[in-house]
């Protein structure tokens, strides 16, 4: 049955005269206007090609929304083989922290370097799972432990360490044995500098473990007091720091349980502020997450300043440092550095400022917050693990050690 064309048009003619019948004055002029200009775009078909490149135009927005929400929720995917790789990397360099690099018996050079192949391998099989993971911070913090090992290649390759093209490493045990047995050319002091101690890259390293573990498992860090697979879930008694000779000796490697629960409550309040959408359309929420970061900051100073674990208040002066030095950034958003080292932030004014200030600070792989947050766990691990650490510190300006220290360069990096 075919469609009368001259009784459509007929229609069509008669509608539009009844809606024109019934405008008057200014009205049916510009009504009459629109109207047939409607009507026209009708006919012609432009009205419909109008409609589908609307309607095109709003699906890929909405695809572009959704993959973006996608993207958010990448972050926080769960990738169970990058956390397995995390753990097994966090144990292997935590043992190189521990090793004496000064005894230079055929022995301890095989124990040395059995560790760092190990640590070589597990930091290999890390990389590898971080590149194929859909975890965004996963990605981040594997690119910027990488990022510390590439700023210090050189120093690597003299002790028989190379980098491959998929940013995995390459281990040559008779280099790395030839180099612990040379005291002339100091590339025994060069493995001493790259895996003893803090600042070191295996300390780094360690850091960087607990913080894809914590964003890949199940929420649960390396640096939780939950997390019993590095060997740091025993409790943190508060008879360890008595004021006997015995524990005095022994100030350096005492658990401290009140410092150790500032720090992990500090961590998750750094990771909050680095989750809030940091703009100046989310001001309050933004002034609430980082008065918190500021509330467990103070309260982790406080309690560093009454550790009896001197390698804990070593990392405090670090941390504190850090936040002196951007003391003129802070102050731009209302924030006060005090004498000491505390923070005061004041509403009005942090509300009044920009917020790109904050987003510098806090978000991004080599931020501000980054270096905070190696600090933090520092400080967590020496004041939960004790002497299950390295028995020797190394500070800035190398007292006890016969190598500069890493801790500056890397400071840099991450």
């Amino acid at each position: 049955m075919g469609i009368n064309l001259t009784g459509l048009n007929s229609g069509m003619a008669d509608t539009y005269s009844a809606l024109l019948g019934g405008m008057s004055g200014s009205d049916n002029a510009g009504g009459v206007s629109s109207l047939l200009g409607d009507y026209a775009a009708i006919k012609n078909g432009s009205y419909g090609k109008m409609m589908k490149s609307y309607y095109a135009k709003l699906e890929k927005q909405e695809a572009e929304e959704s993959g973006e929400t996608d993207r958010k929720k990448a972050g926080k995917v769960k990738d169970s083989a990058s956390a397995s790789a995390a753990a097994s990397l966090y144990k292997s360099a935590s043992a190189l922290g521990s090793l004496n690099y000064d005894d230079r018996s055929e022995e301890n050079i095989g124990k040395i370097t059995d560790s760092v192949s190990a640590f070589v391998k597990d930091y290999n099989s890390l990389m590898k799972s971080a590149d194929k993971s859909e975890n965004s911070t996963v990605k981040k913090q594997a690119e910027s432990l990488y990022n510390s090992y590439y700023t210090n290649y050189k120093l690597f390759a003299k002790v028989g360490i190379t980098m491959n093209s998929d940013k995995t490493l390459s281990f040559d045990e008779d280099s790395m044995k030839k180099a612990l047995q040379d005291t002339e050319h100091g590339k025994g002091a060069t493995v001493k500098t790259l895996f003893g101690g803090i600042g070191s890259f295996a300390d780094k390293a360690v850091n960087k473990a607990s913080q894809i573990y914590r964003a890949a498992g199940d929420g649960e860090a390396v640096t939780s007091s939950k997390a019993k697979y590095a060997g740091v879930g025993r409790s943190s008694s508060s008879t360890s720091s008595t004021s006997s000779t015995k524990d005095k000796d022994k100030s350096k490697t005492v658990t401290d349980a009140s410092t150790a629960t500032a720090a992990n409550a500090l961590y998750k309040s750094i990771e909050n502020l680095g989750a809030t959408r940091i703009d100046n359309s989310n001001k309050d929420n933004v002034y609430k997450a980082f008065s918190a970061f500021v509330k467990d900051y103070n309260n982790l100073i406080e309690n560093t300043d009454k550790s009896a674990n001197s390698n804990v208040v070593n990392q405090a002066s670090y941390l504190k440092n850090i936040i002196s030095n951007n003391k003129s950034a802070f102050s731009k958003m209302g924030v006060t550095v005090n004498s000491d080292k505390t923070l005061s932030i004041d509403e009005t004014k942090f509300k009044d400022a920009d917020m790109s200030g904050v987003k510098n600070l806090f978000n991004g792989a080599y931020s501000t917050a980054e270096k905070i947050t190696d600090r933090v766990n520092n400080i967590y691990r020496y004041a939960t693990q004790g002497d299950a650490l390295n028995k020797k510190t190394y500070n800035n300006g190398g007292s006890g050690v016969n190598a500069p220290t890493m801790d500056s360069v890397l400071d840099t990096i991450v």
